[in-house]
């Protein structure tokens, strides 16, 4: 009798993003275990690293009043609300939606434990048999997900590039006979830090009757509204439709308290009226577990060191994605960051270059994120770092000379990165 999880691999799993598991065999930065962590700095394997692969960008996850503001919230509620969210749910929800909306200048907002849960719930919930779906081809993947499994159910799905505007609007022209046309993008790109066009493609929704739906996993937290030469994350961290002062007629906000405010919590920002039957109609909202109390209290908490304090780490923030953006140019390592946004790529091309720049990197006691195909396109692999604003300007700096000392080590090892060719890569 065959063994079904020796099929299994051999038919479907190990085929499968079969470059990634190459990575996680082999790499040093994927599938680690901390076992000890020092401000940002972590202890992976015996070493110690300098964190750039976290997104906790405002440092929240090691605040003190954050951090004290937990027990006292376990010990009225316990750990965990064991309720299905539809059953009941702790007043902790209620007052986390209501900071959340005041925060955002939006009527209302519904809380989830992850943006995941909302893509793969909340999609589906807003289509159906006579609507059409129009997925930014660089949107997430759980969004794509969440597209797919509405394509599934009856809906139609079509792509476009945000950046080929002119492509969605012959697209949106053309779907006069849907009753509903939803276009989904992110508020940021999660690999370059880019936001798309927003006001122009808001104003596409708004032209064709469209709902607009942005993921905003990376931007709230971190850029908000009147933004300024001299402070161009703006203020407040409300997110990427406040900082394009777009108003949210038509739109469907969706973003997460897990990158910026380091807890697990997501939620999505809509009309009163919709929100009512959002609780009738999202899967994940009426069967998936609750969010731990603990990220409640550190969620609502997190908010108030935001009203206090914000600002001046979104400041601390800038300044150390501005040092990093710099260096790296003035040192001949490419990056297409072009609005300062926390998210600082060195673009190394193939997945054996992403792979082996990790390696250099780990062994100069710096941790980043590795991203190669499939998850972005074959040539555009990268060394991906996340300042945060718990990183001291002393890790900056280290980070930017172990870049500095990796990206020549590939070259002299014979690697050809982007923007060189391959005999420039041997010398």
């Amino acid at each position: 009798m065959a063994d079904v999880f020796d099929q299994l691999i051999d038919t479907t799993l190990g085929p499968k993003n079969a470059v990634v598991q190459d990575l996680v065999a082999r790499g040093q930065l994927y599938d680690r275990v901390a076992t000890d962590i020092d401000g940002r700095m972590v202890k992976v394997d015996g070493k110690w690293l300098a964190d750039f692969a976290s997104c906790n960008y405002l440092g929240l996850d090691l605040n003190d009043k954050v951090i004290r503001a937990v027990e006292p919230g376990l010990k009225k509620w316990g750990t965990h609300p064991s309720w299905a969210r539809l059953a009941c749910s702790p007043v902790l929800y209620e007052e986390l939606e209501q900071k959340l909306a005041a925060v955002l200048g939006t009527e209302d907002c519904l809380v989830l434990p992850t943006i995941s849960l909302i893509a793969i719930g909340l999609i589906p919930a807003l289509t159906n048999k006579k609507s059409i779906i129009f997925a930014d081809k660089f949107v997430h993947k759980v969004n794509h997900d969440g597209c797919r499994l509405a394509r599934d159910m009856g809906a139609t799905l079509k792509s476009f590039r945000h950046d080929e505007l002119a492509d969605l609007e012959a697209q949106l022209q053309q779907a006069g006979d849907y009753e509903t046309r939803l276009i989904v993008i992110d508020g940021v790109l999660s690999v370059t830090g880019r936001t798309p066009n927003l006001p122009d493609i808001t104003a596409l929704a708004r032209k064709y009757d469209a709902i607009l739906y942005i993921d905003d996993a990376h931007g709230f937290g971190v850029i908000g509204e009147r933004p300024t030469a001299e402070r161009p994350y703006g203020h407040r961290g409300n997110g990427v439709v406040r900082h394009f002062d777009l108003g949210y007629d038509n739109i469907i906000y969706v973003a997460g308290m897990s990158k910026a405010y380091s807890s697990l919590a997501a939620f999505i920002a809509c009309p009163t009226k919709i929100k009512t039957l959002l609780k009738c109609n999202v899967t994940s909202y009426i069967v998936s577990g609750p969010v731990p109390v603990a990220s409640l209290i550190t969620s609502l908490v997190g908010l108030e060191v935001n009203d206090d304090e914000g600002d001046a780490l979104r400041d601390r923030l800038f300044g150390y994605t501005a040092d990093i953006i710099d260096a790296y140019r003035a040192r001949g390592i490419r990056t297409d960051n072009d609005n300062l946004f926390p998210i600082v790529s060195a673009y190394v091309g193939a997945a054996e270059t992403v792979l082996r720049g990790g390696q250099l990197l780990f062994d100069e006691g710096i941790y980043v994120t590795l991203q190669a195909y499939p998850l972005v396109p074959q040539d555009k692999g990268v060394l991906r770092a996340t300042p945060t604003a718990a990183n001291t300007q002393k890790e900056v700096q280290h980070l930017i000379d172990a870049m500095e000392r990796t990206h020549h080590a590939l070259r002299q090892e014979g690697f050809a990165l982007p923007g060189s060719s391959a005999a420039e890569s041997s010398n």
